[in-house]
């Protein structure tokens, strides 16, 4: 795959994300009883540049419902907060495989 491949697989893959993340806050904005379930996430990171821990901790915070609070000192774990966690395993799961994994294909 080419890098503008890759970056052209990123955005669409942040769009479907915005989109599914938007319409997943919305819900429990105008839920009759809402139960929101916070968590702080541990993201283990397999990106290592600056530039990728950016790029990556970025499109976890334009997601709606979710925003990076901070990098590890050694560079090998995001903590992110999440509005709404069912299954915090799945959630960190999403989160590697939607963006992180396209963001190793974008930035070395």
């Amino acid at each position: 795959m080419t890098r503008a491949a890759a970056i052209l697989a990123l955005v669409a893959i942040f769009v479907r994300e915005l989109a599914l993340s938007a319409w997943s806050v919305i819900r429990l904005v105008v839920a009759h009883d809402p139960k929101p379930r916070p968590a702080v996430l541990a993201v283990p990171l397999d990106v290592r540049s600056d530039a990728g821990i950016a790029l990556f901790a970025n499109l976890v915070t334009l997601t709606p419902g979710t925003t990076s609070v901070h990098v590890s000192a050694d560079r090998r774990t995001l903590f992110v907060h999440a509005l709404d966690v069912d299954d915090e395993a799945a959630a960190v799961e999403s989160m590697k495989r939607s963006f992180e994994s396209r963001v190793l294909k974008v930035v070395p």
